[in-house]
């Protein structure tokens, strides 16, 4: 349990929504039983009544059917109530959980996350968060009910015979407990390889739809499909299993139910008997034991996918219990020189990989700067040491004449606009992508800036308020990276950085792009990372890279 103390501990601000469900809970319980208790003796009794005209005449009807109402109307609207505060409590709690796992996310440096793909953080982010619902709608909620309900039905049947108290308590405290841990036991290693399974098989999945066309020129479609179908028969034998264990606690949960009602029937007859207990009592007996089990069984299902639920809480742990390998002082400083950078005698590696080996470079503020070289030759490694992604092992690396190190975090980022590679667009329309860089951007300058770079007519009729889609998927390559060309110019900052801003544009576009990107801002520094060697004469410096070391 120490897995899920902390997933518990967020529980606190929810607190009463938790509890108001629990409660909620709790009621439409006791109703249920309180409803087939009392229709069984009432029946039993309206029977017995019928014998004879004058004990027809004397019993009284209307009292218990009045009972029988009110407890079917509490059990109605109980039940719908409950439901709807369980997953009010739940959503609050997984968006929370949400919010609680970005903000530990998001500080890490991709140095801390270079082992973790996209999918896998996302599936984190999304299943494994999805999957604590277990957790608090179906084991603490209605574990804390099933004890209420077993101790108060329990203590309403010691008050009719001590005997049937005793009875119903053991039966049901067997059936709440071990049955359940037997569940668990037999479901946790499954339900945690499901966890990876599932995870294997969505990255797989992920895998083969972007890769499609590389698959399909390599000829290795059949490879993959192969695989996919492999890791999802894997999942499926996995799903199988935690059936079959679902089926025999399902079973043993039935057996004990019936068992207990045959004993109760069995005290209750021998009660009747020696004349301690009415016979419409009996009845009343062996429905209100039926109905008790309701109480419990719903319980071997919630811990047998337990395993499942820790196994998530793990994942999840294991992401936010890391730190950053780049701290970052609080206390701001003074830029000497905005737009300036300067890389000095710098020498950098992935792991044990050298990218960049003694690099030196100087650009003044205001200066036009291109970047060029093959790929690999360290050119996007510079916009990582810049905004200190990684830490370089050599050197000093300085922005506006301070060494990266010495700035706060959120002043480093004011430092500069950067364009990566690729562009990366949220869910939402046109003006909120842009309002990322600038909130206080007015819709004539976006406008206007968009025009500039020759989006007007994607726009159309919906202008700004045009959707993207996820990740930019309404949007063409083209119209993808103007737009993050526009997201970075409207940023104020002393640098701008562009990673390939002409890639994918026709001859014409590019040229258009890179007009408004040197006039839109001319006092602003300027570094571009190009593989084209056209227009060359427009800047300042051309540093070329090869192999992480500079070639002029």
């Amino acid at each position: 349990m120490s897995a899920l103390m902390p997933f518990i501990r967020l529980m606190k601000p929810h607190l009463g929504w938790v509890l108001l469900g629990s409660f909620l809970g709790l009621v439409t319980l006791l109703s249920s039983v309180g409803l087939l208790t009392l229709s069984g003796w009432f029946i039993s009794a309206t029977a017995l009544a019928g014998v004879s005209v004058v004990s027809a005449q004397a019993f009284n009807y209307m009292t218990p059917g009045g009972g029988v109402r009110a407890f079917a109307i509490a059990r109605t609207a109980g039940r719908y109530f409950e439901r709807v505060t369980t997953h009010e409590a739940t959503f609050r709690l997984l968006a929370q959980l949400r919010s609680w796992f970005y903000a530990h996310l998001e500080p890490l440096n991709p140095a801390r996350l270079r082992h973790y793909r996209s999918a896998d953080l996302l599936n984190r982010l999304i299943s494994d968060i999805n999957s604590l619902d277990n957790l608090y709608l179906r084991v603490i909620s209605p574990s804390l009910v099933a004890l209420v309900t077993a101790v108060l039905v329990s203590l309403f049947l010691w008050w009719i015979s001590p005997s049937l108290g005793v009875l119903l308590l053991l039966a049901l405290s067997v059936s709440g407990v071990l049955i359940p841990m037997l569940g668990h036991k037999l479901g946790a290693v499954t339900g945690r390889d499901m966890v990876g399974q599932a995870s294997a098989l969505r990255q797989r999945t992920l895998t083969y739809v972007q890769g499609m066309a590389e698959l399909h020129v390599y000829s290795a479609l059949d490879k993959q499909q192969l695989e996919l179908q492999q890791s999802q028969q894997i999942l499926l034998q996995a799903q199988l299993r935690m059936s079959l264990v679902s089926g025999v606690t399902a079973a043993l949960m039935t057996l004990a139910a019936g068992l207990t009602t045959l004993l109760a029937l069995m005290i209750g007859i021998n009660l009747v008997t020696e004349e301690q207990l009415s016979p419409a009592w009996l009845a009343l007996v062996v429905f209100c034991v039926l109905a008790s089990f309701e109480a419990v069984a719903s319980l071997p299902l919630a811990y047998q996918y337990l395993g499942k639920t820790r196994a998530a809480a793990e994942n999840l742990q294991e992401i936010t219990s890391q730190r950053s390998d780049i701290e970052f002082p609080d206390q701001p400083i003074v830029v000497v020189r905005a737009g300036e950078i300067q890389f000095d005698q710098v020498s950098f590696a992935y792991d044990s990989a050298p990218v960049l080996q003694g690099l030196s470079m100087q650009v003044n503020p205001g200066d036009k700067v291109a970047l060029v070289g093959h790929t690999g030759s360290g050119k996007s490694s510079i916009i990582n040491l810049l905004s200190r992604f990684w830490q370089y092992q050599q050197g000093r690396v300085l922005v506006g004449g301070v060494v990266v190190e010495s700035y706060p975090e959120q002043q480093l980022r004011d430092q500069m606009a950067v364009l990566s590679q690729p562009v990366q667009l949220f869910a939402g329309s046109v003006r909120a992508n842009l309002q990322v860089a600038d909130a206080e951007a007015s819709d004539q300058q976006m406008l206007a800036l968009l025009g500039q770079l020759g989006m007007t007519e994607m726009l159309g009729s919906e202008g700004l308020d045009r959707e993207v889609g996820e990740g930019g998927n309404r949007l063409s390559g083209g119209q993808r990276k103007r737009l993050g060309i526009a997201r970075a110019l409207l940023k104020t900052a002393p640098i701008l950085i562009l990673d390939e801003p002409t890639e994918g544009l026709d001859i014409h576009t590019a040229a258009q792009v890179m007009e408004t990107v040197f006039s839109y801002r001319p006092g602003q520094t300027l570094l571009i990372i190009t593989h084209h060697m056209q227009e060359l004469h427009r800047y300042d410096q051309v540093i070329r890279l090869d192999q992480g070391r500079r070639l002029d």
